[in-house]
C-alpha cells in the first residue's frame, strides 16, 4: 500500500512539471472571411531540444465544415539559450459554411527524454472563425423562372441519344487531334521576357490572348484557370522581387502587402488565385460570369500593380534631384 501511494504522488508530481515545458499555440492568419476565401492556419509547439514528439498528420478536413487545402513543411528552430526547440506547420484552410467556425483543438503526443514508455498529450487552444454571408446583388436583373422538373426518362428513351452523343464525341476528339498537329502551339505563360515588351504589357497581351482561345467555354475549366494563374505569376515574378512562380496563393499575397499595391487591386488578386486552387483541386465549379471576372481582375492587378511600379520610380527620381 505504501508502494502505490508513492507511485501516484511521483506521477501527479511529474505531469504537471512536464506540462508546464511544454506548449501548443493554434493562430489563424485572418479572423473574418467569406465562404470559399482562403485562410491560413498555424500551428506551433515550444518543448525541450531533448524531448521526443509525434507530430500530428492532417487529413484533407480540420473539422465537418473545415477543408484542407494545403499542407506545409513541418519546420524545427534551433535550441534557444533556455534549451527550447519550436515546431511548427502551416496550413492553408477553406470553408463553405456561413457563421461561427470552430477551429478545434489539436493534440500532439510527446515524450520527455530517456522515457520511452510514458507518453503525454499537450492540446492548442480552440480557435472560432468568423464566415460572412455573401451580400445579395440587389442591382443584378431578375432571372428567368425555371422550367418545371419532367419525369426520369426510361433507358430506351435515352440510348439513341448516348449513341449519338459517343459519335459525337468521338468526331470532335479525332478533329481536335488533326488540328493540333497542324497548329503549333506556343506556352505564353512563361516568365521569359519578349525583347522590347515590357513585363506589364506580356501579361496583358497573354490574358488577352486567352480570352480568345474560349478554354472553358469549350469545358477546359481547370487549364483556364491554371493558364490564368500561370501569367500573373510569371508577371509577379518578373515586376517584383517575389518568387511567386514557386509560392501558395497565401504565400504570393504575404509577399506582396508590403509593395503598397492598392487594396483594391490586391483583393481581385486574392479572388481569382483563390478561385483558380479550388478549381484546381475539383472543389468549385464556377459560372461563366465567374470565369470571365477572375480573367478582368487579373488584368486589373496588372495595370494598378504596375502603376504602383511608375509610381516608386518617380518618387526615386525625385529624391535624387
Amino acid at each position: 500500500m505504501k508502494h502505490w501511494l508513492i507511485s501516484i504522488i511521483f506521477v501527479m508530481t511529474i505531469a504537471p512539471l512536464t506540462a508546464q515545458q511544454v506548449e501548443a499555440i493554434g493562430r489563424l492568419s485572418a479572423d473574418t472571411v467569406v465562404p470559399g476565401q482562403q485562410f491560413g492556419f498555424e500551428l506551433l509547439l515550444k518543448t525541450p531540444s531533448t524531448f521526443q514528439v509525434k507530430w500530428p498528420v492532417f487529413a484533407d478536413t480540420l473539422s465537418a465544415s473545415v477543408e484542407v487545402l494545403e499542407r506545409g513543411a513541418v519546420e524545427t528552430s534551433k535550441p534557444d539559450e533556455q534549451g527550447n526547440k519550436i515546431i511548427r506547420q502551416k496550413i492553408a484552410l477553406t470553408t463553405f459554411d456561413t457563421g461561427w467556425i470552430s477551429i478545434p483543438a489539436q493534440h500532439i503526443r510527446f515524450s520527455p527524454e530517456g522515457d520511452t514508455s510514458t507518453h503525454y498529450i499537450v492540446e492548442s487552444n480552440p480557435l472560432m472563425l468568423r464566415v460572412l454571408s455573401v451580400p445579395v446583388d440587389t442591382t443584378a436583373a431578375f432571372k428567368p423562372i425555371k422550367n418545371t422538373l419532367s419525369l426520369p426518362l426510361s433507358f430506351a428513351e435515352v440510348l439513341p441519344w448516348l449513341i449519338g452523343l459517343v459519335v459525337l464525341a468521338a468526331f470532335v476528339y479525332l478533329a481536335s487531334r488533326w488540328w493540333k498537329k497542324r497548329k503549333k502551339r506556343s506556352t505564353p505563360e512563361s516568365n521569359e521576357t519578349v525583347p522590347g515588351l515590357p513585363p506589364h504589357e506580356l501579361a496583358l497581351e497573354r490574358l488577352e490572348q486567352l480570352r480568345l482561345e474560349r478554354l472553358w467555354q469549350q469545358g477546359q475549366l481547370k487549364e483556364y484557370h491554371t493558364r490564368l494563374s500561370d501569367i500573373v505569376r510569371a508577371y509577379i515574378e518578373t515586376e517584383f522581387p517575389v518568387n511567386a512562380v514557386e509560392m501558395t496563393t497565401f504565400e504570393i499575397l504575404q509577399a506582396l502587402n508590403p509593395l503598397r499595391i492598392n487594396e483594391e487591386a490586391m483583393q481581385k488578386l486574392q479572388l481569382a488565385l483563390e478561385l483558380s486552387d479550388l478549381v484546381k483541386f475539383a472543389k468549385a465549379q464556377p459560372s461563366g460570369m465567374e470565369n470571365d471576372m477572375s480573367l478582368n481582375h487579373l488584368a486589373d492587378f496588372v495595370r494598378e500593380s504596375h502603376q504602383t511600379v511608375k509610381d516608386v520610380q518617380a518618387e526615386k527620381t525625385e529624391e535624387a534631384l
